[in-house]
């Protein structure tokens, strides 16, 4: 290994011996390399006019220099979970078991862009293997945004009925698009082990049997979604799909957190659309109850707009009782402190779906059905063992 300093900034490029870095025609190498490297003298040091000084001999308002490189088409990148390839409509690719054994897969075209988000309004690219990329730009330019619009879309394939996960901060990584159009994403991950063929063979062993998704099931799940997002406009996609996410891992406090949100959200767009704007809804019972639920704190009102939906057949009996349930559920978590029971959050599941159908004109059918969850204990639980683990922790005490 060489090493070479760039004069701009002091920091060091490695390189295999006998590499001329400048004759390589990278554009992310600088142009200011030197094969003289002075290695900073302690922490106390700073990188000025091409030296290391002290820090009390600086300049007052020194600032770190910036290398003059151009930052080339990086990007924000999340993955599908779980592990997935998306394909084009007819392309064949796979990996077979001999290839995963001896490591000689293609591994450089999971980081392909197959398809591109752009004809949704959304400057995206989708690699095989299934990562979204979003440029870190305008409206992306921050992680938090860059976030918050995976998880929109995200969300958008959940509501058109292919399986997807919450994006969290950490799991939004920064990378980049390449000199030869591949993603790359700068933090190491499994995804970048398999790219770079550098995975354990157990970890291999995923390649074989890889979710297939095509562009055409990706597009018009896509498509599906975002309308029915964009027909509810209070609508927080980033909390149905957090919901969604907890109750596949069986965090049951998690997800009637986020799920109640959601029931709230859509909630007060069926009262703003259906009740106040209906001047066809005509129940003289219920004058009293409208004017009391005017006049109430918005935190008191969520339950006499679910029974008042549920008379005036907005919303199903069915659909009321699963909203009742979850919400004295939810009333335990936030005032007692209780872990919600796990049935009572997945029943929330249909009832959810039921008003999100309403609000948005959109069928959930694809949504209801990705809500069948087995959360029974494995049946290997059964047949243990345990009279080491007892004696072991016995003779600790």
């Amino acid at each position: 290994m060489q090493h070479f300093q760039d004069t701009e900034t002091g920091q060091i490029h490695g390189f295999d011996d006998g590499v001329d870095p400048m004759k390589l025609g990278y554009r992310s190498i600088p142009k200011t390399l030197s094969s003289v490297v002075k290695q900073k003298p302690s922490e106390d040091h700073v990188w000025l006019d091409g030296d290391w000084v002290h820090k009390a001999d600086a300049p007052a308002g020194y600032a770190a220099p910036v290398s003059s490189v151009l930052s080339y088409d990086p990007a924000w990148h999340a993955f599908l979970q779980p592990y997935t390839w998306v394909l084009q409509d007819e392309e064949v690719f796979s990996i077979t078991l001999e290839q995963i054994n001896t490591n000689a897969y293609a591994g450089e075209r999971l980081g392909e862009p197959v398809f591109s988000l752009v004809e949704f309004g959304i400057p995206a690219l989708l690699s095989r293997d299934g990562a979204i990329a979003l440029p870190m730009r305008d409206g992306f330019l921050q992680q938090h945004a860059a976030v918050d619009a995976l998880n929109r879309i995200f969300c958008a394939l959940l509501i058109g009925g292919i399986h997807a996960e919450f994006v969290s901060h950490n799991e939004a990584l920064p990378g980049c698009l390449g000199e030869d159009k591949r993603l790359i994403v700068y933090t190491p991950t499994q995804h970048g082990r398999y790219r770079h063929m550098d995975a354990a063979i157990s970890e291999r062993m995923n390649l074989l049997h890889p979710r297939v998704i095509r562009v055409a099931q990706l597009r018009s799940a896509l498509g599906f979604g975002l309308a029915a997002l964009s027909n509810v406009k209070n609508l927080s996609p980033a909390f149905l799909l957090h919901g969604y996410t907890a109750v596949q891992h069986q965090s049951a406090s998690e997800a009637l957190s986020s799920l109640w949100i959601v029931v709230e959200q859509v909630t007060s767009f069926l009262w703003e659309e259906r009740v106040l704007k209906d001047s066809n809804l005509n129940l003289p019972d219920m004058k009293k109850q409208l004017r009391d639920v005017g006049k109430s704190a918005d935190t008191a009102k969520t339950a006499v707009k679910h029974e008042l939906l549920s008379r005036a057949t907005v919303i199903s009996t069915d659909c009321y009782s699963r909203l009742s349930s979850a919400r004295d559920e939810r009333n335990y978590l936030v005032h007692e402190g209780r872990v919600p029971d796990m049935g009572a959050v997945t029943g929330l599941w249909p009832a959810l779906c039921e008003i999100l159908e309403t609000a948005s004109g959109v069928s959930m059918e694809q949504l209801e059905s990705l809500g069948q969850w087995n959360h029974q204990p494995s049946v290997l639980v059964g047949k243990a063992n345990f009279g080491c683990w007892d004696a072991t922790v016995k003779n600790l005490a």
